[in-house]
Formats: C-alpha cells, sequence, structure tokens
C-alpha cells in the first residue's frame, strides 16, 4: 500500500492545479450512480437503430452491479486513501461505501467494452473517458491505484461475460463483427 499513496502523493503534489481541479470532478461526476451509461442505454433502446446495442448495455450494467457492488465491495470492505490519509483536502464530498474496487472505474470500462463490441470508434472513445474516470478518482484521491486497475480490469471481464450471457439468455444473433 505504501507504493499505492506514494502515487496518489505524487499526483497530488505535481499534477494537481486550478483547472484540473475543476474538471477532474466534472468528469468524475459522469460516473456517479453509472449516470451516463444508464443514459446511453435509454438512449439506445428507443432508437430502432441502435436498440440490440441497448439492450446488451442495459443487461450488461444491470449485471454489473452483482461483482461490483454486491460481492467485491462488501467483501474487500477497503477503507478510501483519504482516511487513512487526512493530511488531505478533499475537493469532493467523500464517497460512504468502500473503496475497492471502483465502480465508476467499473461501470465506465464495462460500458466501454459493450460499446467497442458494437462499435469500435465509438468504443475507442468511451476507452478514453473510462480512463479519464478512472484517473479522475485517483486524482481527487477517493480511490487506490489498484481499486482503480481492477476496476477498469473486473468491468471489461464482466462486460464481455454479460454480452455472451446475454446472446444465450435472449437466444440473439448479434455477432462482435457488428
Amino acid at each position: 500500500m505504501e507504493w499505492e499513496f506514494q502515487f496518489l502523493n505524487y499526483i497530488q503534489k505535481h499534477i494537481r492545479s486550478d483547472i484540473l481541479d475543476f474538471i477532474m470532478p466534472l468528469i468524475s461526476y459522469l460516473g456517479t450512480l453509472g449516470a451516463v451509461w444508464i443514459l446511453i442505454a435509454l438512449i439506445s433502446l428507443f432508437t430502432k437503430k441502435y436498440r440490440e446495442f441497448g439492450i446488451t448495455l442495459s443487461f450488461d450494467l444491470i449485471i454489473s452491479l452483482i461483482p461490483c457492488n454486491l460481492i467485491f465491495k462488501p467483501i474487500v470492505n477497503r477503507i478510501r486513501p483519504y482516511v487513512l490519509n487526512n493530511t488531505i483536502t478533499l475537493i469532493v464530498p467523500p464517497e460512504i461505501d468502500a473503496s475497492f474496487p471502483s465502480g465508476h472505474t467499473f461501470f465506465a470500462f464495462s460500458a466501454a467494452t459493450i460499446c467497442f463490441i458494437y462499435n469500435k470508434k465509438f468504443g475507442c472513445l468511451l476507452y478514453i473517458l473510462a480512463a479519464l474516470i478512472g484517473f479522475s478518482r485517483l486524482y481527487l484521491y477517493i480511490h487506490f491505484p489498484t481499486d482503480v486497475f481492477f476496476g477498469a480490469v473486473f468491468g471489461t471481464l464482466t462486460a464481455i461475460g454479460a454480452f455472451y450471457m446475454e446472446k444465450i439468455i435472449f437466444k440473439s444473433d448479434r455477432s462482435l463483427d457488428k
């Protein structure tokens, strides 16, 4: 854990700035409660061209709740970095749940992966947004680097699993070639 604090403190000392203090909470906010991903799913569900994608993304977001919020967070129950290092002044409200894994990052990478499966260009843009959301969580001293890393890994893997589960359950003929 020592190296994780060194990493977080490096960000605070060498990267933190007034402009990023304004931008990073906004980027982080995009991942709050999965709102941006839910909005994308809902918009897609109501458009014929993107309905299949919307169904898959919705299914993925529901499935992602299980490992992230119902398994990992309660079992690992990791304390957040700002609690262990109370010398940091947060610029966002403190989080009340466990730190591992980063839910913002988990859902961002999960949604980006589903988007990438359906549309490589849009998916790449969402992977960039997902990475920015993950970095914002470090910048804001809300998560440890391993929280963000495993949020990205588990989110990606959950999305792939949800994609194939959705194909089996709903007997869809969607393919990765779309």
